[in-house]
């Protein structure tokens, strides 16, 4: 009887998780009707069909989408039928948000229950203290980002502790934070935290070395981002052509604009990733998954494609290309005649000379000959002016 009034006497996880929420909801500064524990649980019970339950996942939705610059928008429902896509957007967030609850994420009904919406709530409010804690409030950008004391200022909102002396060093700041983190995680439920999948702790070259990977990936990635937004800008700009659009250029420019905006050409990856990451994130599913179509399909995708007429294009049945004709050689009739040729165009020259020594044979007076080579030699010489004679 005692061990059974000692078990009836511990709180359940959904109890335990109710008091953190509450906590949770004091240290981010929320002033609303929620903070009674009964107005809070009964919001939780109802869900979507309450008010002020659907006003805190709005809320917690819209600062986490503007500290982690999300790209994914969750929708206020403003009729029943909407209620379906706002799931949906909600998940969609999750899922960018690298949500390691599988309830929340292999489940189609996010907020079917009373355990997974009150799940929902302290996974927001975790986030949220955490974007926080890694210096992405928009206070501490107007102030010094990233530097020691806007840091540890964002610390100290968090965890509720007042604005240390200037006498206090930064050990003893690093060990009340140290204390008041080991005292928030004492109180969360068993296996609610994931171990943290670096596994150990890293020496500042180590850091250095990581840090440069990341300014590398990042560089390269928002190369990618920014031609994939070109592609979308590019595609959308081919739609103005439909005759449909003509009159409508303002309002269809207002309509992508508002989206398009939205959309960041920088990859917004940080260190502390690596240190919240967790052993989940080894886990790559693949995009043909149930788990991913659920996100991905739409009716378009149930459309099928008729018979469309063949183009062909296929190597195999392309035709060969026209083969040139068998080389063949020179017959002696086609040789005679060039030399034939070539005897006509020389033949004032070589009769001259076959001449001259046929006249001094036949003669026999080989004095004629010469006399009469000679002599028509100078009749050349005399006309040269009148004519050039290249050969003799």
């Amino acid at each position: 009887m005692a061990a059974n009034g000692t078990d009836a006497a511990q709180p359940t996880v959904d109890e335990v998780l109710l008091d953190g929420v509450y906590d949770n909801l004091e240290t981010i500064g929320y002033t609303g009707p929620l903070l009674n524990d009964d107005t809070l649980s009964t919001a939780i019970q109802q869900g979507l069909s309450s008010t002020l339950y659907k006003e805190l996942v709005l809320q917690l939705c819209a600062s986490l989408q503007q500290l982690c610059s999300l790209e994914c928008r969750v929708s206020s429902p403003q009729v029943p039928e909407d209620l379906e896509a706002f799931q949906l957007e909600l998940r969609s967030l999750l899922r960018e948000m690298d949500c390691h609850h599988k309830s929340l994420m292999e489940s189609v009904d996010v907020l079917g229950d009373y355990h997974k919406r009150l799940l929902l709530v302290d996974y927001l409010l975790s986030e949220l203290m955490a974007a926080r804690l890694v210096g992405q409030d928009e206070d501490m950008d107007t102030g010094q980002s990233g530097s020691i004391p806007a840091s540890l200022s964002a610390i100290l909102r968090v965890y509720e502790i007042k604005q240390p002396p200037a006498n206090v060093t930064v050990k003893q700041i690093f060990d009340k934070i140290i204390g008041s983190t080991r005292e928030a995680v004492s109180k969360a439920p068993p296996a609610h935290l994931l171990p943290s999948l670096l596994g150990q702790s890293l020496s500042a070259e180590q850091w250095d070395t990581l840090d440069k990977i990341n300014i590398s990936l990042t560089s390269e990635y928002e190369v990618r981002r920014k031609m994939l937004l070109t592609r979308c800008d590019v595609t959308v700009q081919s739609f103005r052509w439909s005759d449909r659009i003509k009159g409508k250029e303002e309002e269809f420019s207002r309509v992508y604009q508002s989206h398009r905006q939205q959309l960041s050409g920088s990859a917004p990856v940080s260190l502390s990733r690596v240190l919240a990451a967790k052993p989940d994130l080894l886990t790559v599913e693949k995009t043909n998954s149930a788990a991913v179509r659920e996100n991905t399909q739409c009716s378009v995708n149930k459309v099928l494609i008729g018979k469309v007429p063949d183009r062909g294009g296929r190597p195999r049945e392309t035709r060969p290309p026209p083969q040139m004709p068998a080389f063949k050689t020179r017959t002696t009739d086609s040789q005679d005649q060039r030399k034939g040729g070539g005897a006509r165009g020389r033949g004032g020259s070589k009769g001259r000379v076959q001449g001259s020594w046929s006249q001094g044979k036949k003669g026999g007076a080989k004095g004629g000959s010469w006399q009469q080579d000679k002599g028509s030699h100078g009749n050349q010489q005399q006309g040269g002016g009148k004519q050039k004679q290249y050969f003799s």
